[in-house]
């Protein structure tokens, strides 16, 4: 089957799913709240799906309206939080002129993400509207701990069928493996997420008290929005920053590869290379980021001038300037400490990246797990980078001679567990055989519901969202 078929399957299916827990969930639906309730719910919701979206690692952004996804579910039930989700993104999608299949997808898995949850949260026992929302005084405190347990069973659903939903778009139009995809998007930022959903019950309950108070909940509902919207506000700024970080490491990169004309791109190539392996070692995303960094910066040490005739000399080396070569790493790791957050793990990672499994390494020949990881898997990256560059002496070698030599240098040269990791994962072998496309380095940023954002390169032509 091919590509497009997959998809065109894929958002068929989740379409289809959707129209099936509408369906459930209008069976079970609450009475109709009113057109000014729902439709300020509809305005808050559209108005966060524009503003605060953000890019998210590969091929995918995020916004905060699905707080007004879940407040809209915990006081009118799962059939109108669905239309309110589903118009909200229909209308953001249009906004930025999207395919309509792009769109079709977008607002299938949200009512989908959304109605399911409800409907979870109702078979474990939960009541809609939650106890803790009662305005009537005569709360009962186990209901009350039962439905606030129980909530974040129902943001929990949302997240995982939103994010898996994404995920496998992606992963179909990118060509990438699902872990991958859900790794970078969704790994380790989840916890985060369900901390942000936490805010759909304060919108909820000052929504109940100011109608119950005043007749009028939409005061209380825009009294909690405008604080969100400027902390989201504040959070891209800080992200445009460190944007901004990004962009000036890799121009002082640039500016170092550009002594030697065969180790262009050497370094943004060994960074995707080592955060691809460390997500498929499960680290951390902080980890994660550390690695990429590391990796980024491991020759920026040879921006000293006395490096200068030795990266454009043609020939071998002599001993003495293999040695002055060979102090790369270390000039290296004191360009990188020279910035505070990069000292510790990042510079350490630096230092060795040239440290061998048996200790034939240098600069100072640490051997086996001595050896920080991150300088473990840059030192794979930065050999197969090597051996799938165009040299002056030789063109790149194929795939199978790059995987041969890492088993055979398995155990001495390289962590012989990091080389099995490698040689098994499709991410790795994909990047060494060619990039179908080139990853974002952005950060994910906590508390968002995703949708997917097709890649240009992909079966169809589709503007960014």
């Amino acid at each position: 089957m091919s590509r497009e078929a997959r998809i065109h399957l894929l958002v068929g299916g989740v379409a289809s799913a959707a129209c099936l827990a509408a369906g459930a969930a209008y069976s079970l639906r609450s009475p109709f709240p009113g057109w000014w309730p729902l439709g300020t719910f509809l305005f808050v919701a559209t108005l966060l799906e524009g503003l605060t979206t953000t890019r998210l690692r590969v091929a995918a952004r995020g916004s905060t309206s699905f707080v007004m996804h879940l407040a809209a579910a915990l006081l009118f039930g799962g059939f109108w939080a669905g239309v309110v989700a589903g118009v909200s993104t229909f209308l953001g999608e249009l906004s930025r002129a999207n395919s309509s299949l792009k769109i079709a997808f977008n607002v299938s898995q949200r009512i989908l993400s959304v109605s399911l949850a409800v409907s979870a949260y109702i078979l474990a026992g939960g009541e809609l509207p939650p106890a803790y929302l009662s305005v009537d005084g005569a709360l009962s405190s186990a209901a009350v701990q039962r439905d606030l347990g129980l909530f974040f069973l129902f943001a929990t659903v949302y997240f995982l069928v939103n994010s898996i939903s994404v995920s496998s778009a992606v992963a179909l139009s990118s060509d990438r493996a699902f872990r991958e995809v859900w790794n970078l998007n969704t790994r380790g930022v989840l916890g985060y997420d369900l901390g942000a959903s936490a805010i759909a019950v304060l919108v909820a309950w000052l929504y109940t008290r100011f109608d119950h108070w005043l007749g009028f909940g939409s005061i209380g509902l825009i009294g909690v929005i405008l604080p969100i919207i400027a902390v989201r506000h504040i959070y891209g700024l800080y992200h445009q920053l460190q944007d901004s970080g990004q962009e000036l490491l890799q121009v002082m990169v640039k500016a170092i590869e550009a002594r030697d004309p065969y180790t262009s791109g050497h370094s943004v190539r060994v960074s995707e290379l080592s955060r691809t392996i460390a997500v498929e070692l499960g680290l951390p995303a902080r980890e994660v980021e550390q690695i990429e960094t590391a990796a980024l910066l491991h020759d920026v040490g040879k921006i000293h001038e006395e490096f200068a005739p030795l990266l454009r000399k043609e020939g071998r080396l002599t001993p003495e300037e293999t040695a002055l070569m060979q102090t790369h790493s270390a000039k290296s790791a004191e360009l990188v400490g020279i910035i505070s957050k990069f000292k510790g793990f990042i510079q350490d990672s630096v230092r060795h990246h040239h440290e061998r499994w048996d200790g034939e390494g240098y600069p100072v020949g640490l051997s086996g797990k001595n050896i920080p990881l991150g300088s473990r898997i840059i030192l794979i990256s930065d050999t197969i980078d090597a051996m799938t560059t165009d040299r002056p002496y030789r063109k790149r070698l194929p795939l199978e001679i790059v995987i041969a030599e890492l088993q055979k240098c398995k155990g001495t040269q390289f962590d012989a567990d990091l080389v099995e990791v490698v040689v098994s994962s499709v991410g790795v072998r994909r990047l060494i055989a060619g990039p179908s496309a080139e990853l974002e380095h952005r950060e994910v940023m906590p508390g968002r519901s995703r949708r997917v954002s097709w890649p240009a390169g992909a079966l169809w032509k589709i503007r960014g969202a």
